[in-house]
């Protein structure tokens, strides 16, 4: 469940890249590799690289640039807007680690 609802949202991404200018311009040059632990599952992993993000892969990767920490019951409830990233956050039923930079970036996946 929470595979294809990542690849769902790496395909939502790509397209909203696709359609945005500038957010396109934006993460022009950007190279980052993102991890996924699901508490209660497996871990995946991506990289953003040149404004697009390539193939969800399954399994953990060595030195993360942002690893996104959560259950799959919270990963399902962000991905269906019953709970709020802020809320999530707050309540460290999700958990970012990164730098804020990168963490700024990543919001465009909620």
């Amino acid at each position: 469940m929470v595979e294809q609802l990542l690849r769902d949202t790496i395909d939502k991404f790509n397209a909203k890249v696709k359609e945005d200018p500038e957010l396109a311009k934006e993460l022009q040059g950007v190279s980052k590799l993102i991890q996924v632990e699901v508490d209660d599952g497996d871990w995946y992993h991506f990289r953003l690289e040149g404004g697009a993000v390539d193939t969800l892969i399954r399994g953990a990767v060595e030195n993360p640039d942002i690893r996104v920490i959560a259950s799959t019951e919270t990963l399902t409830r962000l991905w269906t807007k019953e709970l709020r990233v802020m809320k999530a956050l707050v309540t460290k039923k999700l958990r970012v680690k990164g730098s804020m930079e990168d963490l700024l970036r990543l919001r465009r996946f909620f």
